[in-house]
């Protein structure tokens, strides 16, 4: 009895490979698989969105943050007129609040960052990394769609800044 072979671990014998969808007549990518790196055509109308609805839920969030501030500051700041529960009042009140102002700032900075990434969009510059200049992974884009680095590069970065402590 014969033995039978699959297909795909059949050797080639002179066969030359039918190309790919999205492929040249001639075999290659080319200008295709660059421009799709550098987050071309579908790709980059997909970030755009992911931005789009970034920046909405950030504005959406600093608006809450801004009306839970509001209220927060009309409210009065217990007197510590000696009483031991006032004056923990008093810190417990402040930490609250200087604990809100750094979220805030926090989320205004990630606001601008969603930004900086709509100007790249516009610009036809998105989804090439700031340090390297090659192409920032899609996955990586997918995950953080306003990233400036592409891995290597943002880990070196983090290799080299100073640790707070």
């Amino acid at each position: 009895m014969p033995v039978r072979r699959s297909r795909k671990s059949a050797p080639s014998r002179g066969r030359t490979p039918r190309p790919r969808t999205g492929a040249s007549p001639n075999g290659s990518r080319g200008r295709a698989r660059s421009a799709s790196r550098r987050g071309g055509g579908a790709r980059v109308g997909e970030f755009a969105r992911l931005l789009m609805d970034e920046r909405k839920r950030l504005q959406e969030e600093l608006s809450e943050m801004e009306e839970h501030q509001v209220k927060t500051e009309e409210k009065p700041i217990a007197d510590a007129a000696g009483y031991e529960d006032d004056l923990v009042d008093v810190a417990t009140e402040t930490f609250e609040r200087e604990k809100e102002l750094a979220l805030e700032s926090s989320v205004q900075g990630m606001l601008k960052m969603v930004e900086e990434a709509l100007q790249k969009v516009r610009a036809g510059t998105y989804g090439i990394c700031e340090g390297c200049a090659k192409p920032i992974g899609g996955k990586r884009l997918r995950a953080i769609p306003y990233a400036r680095l592409c891995i290597k590069c943002k880990e070196r970065e983090e290799r080299h800044r100073p640790v707070a402590r």
